[in-house]
């Protein structure tokens, strides 16, 4: 009886110990185990509903009076959006990249047809000269009275190091904007300005 009562004590006292180390160790809280989930991606759609994008959450966007501008975390590469009255999905994209200079004379531009959208007449991409290691390319989408202009710019090394995500910008393009998938919602994914 008397060890029973000796492995008692010691087994209670153990417990008390563990007890304390747990919940009475000053103003430590204990440890809990936390699974931070990946961000999810974020979105923006413009004020007048003609078009939304999906992007990476970790880049930037800001809104000037005439053109959204999407930029990498670095700010290397930038993602212009506006809007211009060209009827000629070309001719935007030739102005847009500035092809056509008073002492140039362009060899043959090639033009990619995209696949469009129900609310798009004509979707073609076009690449822009090489500057200074400077390269850029555009997508014009033509729609019934306006064109939407994506111009991508920025060191040629960093557009291919960003490639992954701005395909992933170009393929979350919505026009309208009410064509943008339904995301799982998170707070402050979705940007309005």
């Amino acid at each position: 009886m008397r060890n029973a009562l000796l492995l008692l004590t010691i087994w209670l006292g153990i417990l008390f110990a563990a007890y304390a180390v747990v919940y009475l160790d000053g103003d430590q809280d204990p440890f809990v185990a936390t699974v931070t989930p990946e961000p999810a991606d974020a979105i923006y759609m413009e004020s007048a509903g003609r078009f939304g994008v999906v992007f990476p959450p970790t880049w930037q966007i800001e809104e000037t009076g005439t053109q959204v501008i999407l930029s990498d975390p670095e700010r290397d590469v930038d993602v212009a959006f506006y809007f211009v009255e060209a009827s000629v999905p070309e001719a935007a994209l030739i102005d847009a990249l500035d092809i056509l200079k008073a002492d140039e004379n362009p060899d043959v531009l090639a033009v990619e047809e995209l696949d469009a959208g129900s609310s798009v007449l004509r979707a073609v991409r076009m690449v822009g000269p090489e500057e200074d290691g400077r390269a850029s390319y555009a997508i014009a989408y033509q729609l019934a009275e306006e064109t939407l202009v994506v111009l991508v710019s920025g060191d040629a090394s960093d557009l291919d190091d960003r490639a992954a995500e701005l395909e992933q910008i170009e393929s979350g393009i919505a026009i309208p904007a009410s064509e943008l998938p339904v995301l799982a919602p998170v707070d402050d994914a979705v940007v309005e300005l």
